[in-house]
């Protein structure tokens, strides 16, 4: 039955928002039930539920049906048409013995901890948040952003999610999690995956008292029509309890979860079993991984051959420019797929800190080039492209003319690490998609790939990786891959397929060379005083894209 008896005020929006502002997805019924069904395996007793954004209601339904009848349900909605809609929706045989009401607010704006209730139990809350980034509303000249003041006194959460862009979904969460934590809520929300592991993250550093959280992966494109990896995401509080390891399970009608998430040591990683039987490997990479080339403008930069022959840009431009700056490229989807170079790009500097002005008499028809495209070059809206030479690269170094590589895509869900030599007598770059290991000759990288391909290392990778990230493959993940300790554990079968792989490539070693090359490579990694790779100019890399897994 609904009820008004306990109307309280909100804050009101008085602007209209549009569908894009408000992240608004209304939950298909099938969906929300299915959803309200796996949570009464786990929530057991429900006397309230809280839907703080309930749109037109699809969960309060559901929850009405699986719950009732002895529950209180209380709907919050900005969007006068949707409250209305839920009303509507409510007003049914499923609600009869229900005590139920929708008023119309702002979540953003309200002190969760004044709700007020007239049944005491446990508490539900769940449904389905704003899918939105707070960049994107200020892009869109938006009112209806978090308060900032609010989001400071979450403690943590700029440095752990930047202030300048998060979810709104990780707001509420947090919101949620913080102001009703006395009350030893379970808080149930569709989200990104992204989006739950952060929160977790953010609850362990939080120290809130986490008795137990479960993830349920579901098809948002099926759902909502976006392709976006998302899920059905549960943490239980209690006043006690810290415990930050969250089952996974495929989907919501699976009956047992296919790995285990959570924090080790304060970071988290995708399945602690896996990471349990590869801790020995997970440390510091005794070499530096490097990220390829970025210059923000491929139709300059980057070019393929015509049916003549001749170099040609994006644009359509013949490009004929001093061979000497001009290079074999693959794109991180070539690398995933062992694909040859197809393409090239332009270089303009050797190093970082190369000026680029000297290319007027060293390169004249490559400078000739650039000055053509200078306005593009000067249009490049990346911040760290200021106070440099004109024309600069990023991801520029010695390294990045190393004849021999171990490469592998940053983009794809499964990593696949792959040898690189000489293309056409040159080196073979890379985009800022992909990373690498330079090596000085092809029975070192021979052996680096090997171990990278070797079970010790693929079972760690396995541990930390999260498939559904942006970008699952990262510098930041790379750098734990201990090549020391996998060498040790693994030299028999490391030797033994760097043998192969040298054959693959017409590079031919005994057995007794590879094992030399070993001992020479553990002695090195072992007295360096730093992680810097073979060549010894402390150059910096292209600044790592900041995401958050």
């Amino acid at each position: 039955m609904a009820t008004q008896s306990r109307t309280q005020e909100w804050p009101k929006v008085c602007k209209t928002l549009s569908r894009k502002e408000l992240g608004d997805f209304q939950t298909p019924r099938e969906l929300a039930f299915e959803c309200a069904q796996v949570l009464a395996k786990i929530q057991r007793g429900t006397r309230r539920v809280l839907e703080p954004t309930c749109g037109e209601g699809s969960f309060m339904l559901a929850a009405a049906s699986v719950f009732g009848p002895s529950i209180e349900m209380l709907g919050v909605e900005i969007q006068p048409a949707h409250a209305a809609a839920a009303r509507r929706l409510l007003n049914c045989s499923a609600t009869r013995d229900v005590d139920w009401r929708v008023e119309e607010g702002d979540m953003f704006r309200h002190d969760l901890s004044t709700l007020m209730w007239e049944t005491e139990g446990p508490l539900l809350v769940l449904g389905n948040p704003p899918w939105v980034t707070l960049s994107d509303l200020g892009a869109m000249g938006s009112i209806h952003i978090p308060d900032r003041t609010n989001l400071r006194s979450v403690r943590g959460i700029d440095a752990l999610t930047g202030e300048s862009n998060f979810d709104v979904a990780e707001y509420i969460w947090m919101r949620l999690l913080t102001e009703l934590r006395q009350e030893e809520p379970t808080v149930a929300l569709l989200c990104k995956t992204s989006v739950a592991r952060r929160v977790l993250a953010l609850a362990a550093h939080l120290n809130l008292h986490v008795a137990d959280s479960f993830l349920w992966r579901i098809d948002a494109k099926k759902a909502f029509g976006v392709a976006v990896d998302a899920c059905f995401f549960a943490i239980q509080l209690d006043g006690a309890s810290h415990n930050y390891r969250c089952r996974v399970f495929e989907s919501l009608d699976a009956s047992s979860p296919v790995s285990t998430m959570g924090l080790v040591d304060g970071a988290l990683v995708a399945d602690v079993d896996a990471h349990s039987a590869s801790r020995h490997y997970d440390g510091s990479s005794p070499v530096e991984w490097r990220q390829g080339v970025k210059h923000d403008l491929a139709s300059i930069m980057e070019l393929r051959t015509d049916d003549g022959g001749k170099l040609q840009n994006a644009l359509g431009e013949v490009v004929e420019i001093e061979d000497d700056w001009v290079y074999p490229l693959l794109k991180g989807s070539d690398v995933n797929a062992g694909r040859a170079p197809q393409r090239y790009v332009i270089v303009t500097q050797r190093s970082l800190a190369d000026e680029t002005r000297s290319l007027r008499h060293s390169a004249p028809k490559l400078w000739n080039y650039l000055q053509i495209h200078a306005e593009q070059f000067a249009a490049r809206k990346s911040s760290i492209y200021r106070n440099r030479a004109a024309f600069s690269m990023f991801g520029i170094g010695p390294y990045t003319f190393a004849s021999w590589k171990v490469v592998v895509s940053g983009f794809h869900k499964a990593p696949r690490f792959r040898l690189l030599g000489l293309s056409e007598s040159k080196p073979v770059l890379l985009d800022d998609t992909s990373y690498f290991l330079p090596c000085e000759s092809a029975a070192e990288a021979a052996i680096l790939l090997s171990a990278l391909n070797s079970g010790a290392a693929t079972l760690l990778l396995r541990s930390l990786l999260f498939a559904d990230a942006k970008r699952p493959v990262t510098k930041k993940l790379l750098q734990r891959i201990d090549l020391v300790a996998v060498l040790r554990h693994e030299r028999v079968g490391v030797e033994r397929d760097a043998l192969s792989i040298l054959q693959g490539v017409d590079q031919h070693l005994n057995a007794a060379s590879i094992s030399r090359i070993v001992d020479q490579l553990l002695q090195q990694w072992s007295s360096a005083q730093d992680a810097l790779t073979f060549f010894s100019p402390s150059d910096l890399a292209a600044p790592e894209p900041v995401s958050v897994h």
